[in-house]
């Protein structure tokens, strides 16, 4: 018997390039993750590209989005 789990919008991007970088990101790490437009290229005028993750990965991807995000505002300055 198959079971299913549950996934939920990590975070949402204004663009698929973004996303994608976001993904492959995640994966390195070993967290599965998936964007909801993988095969539409650009920019999604409805709210942008969700990238999702299995419910059971939310903190360690949180925190990885997170270490990533705070790295690229210290190059920033």
């Amino acid at each position: 018997m198959k079971t299913h789990e549950k996934t939920i919008v990590l975070h949402t991007y204004p663009d698929m390039y973004e996303a994608a970088i976001m993904q492959e990101l995640l994966n390195e790490s070993g967290i599965d993750s998936f964007l909801n437009d993988e095969n539409v290229m650009g920019v999604d005028p409805v709210g942008g590209t969700e990238l999702r993750i299995f419910e059971k990965d939310k903190e360690i991807a949180e925190s990885i989005l997170t270490a990533k995000n705070s790295s690229k505002s210290a190059k920033d300055k």
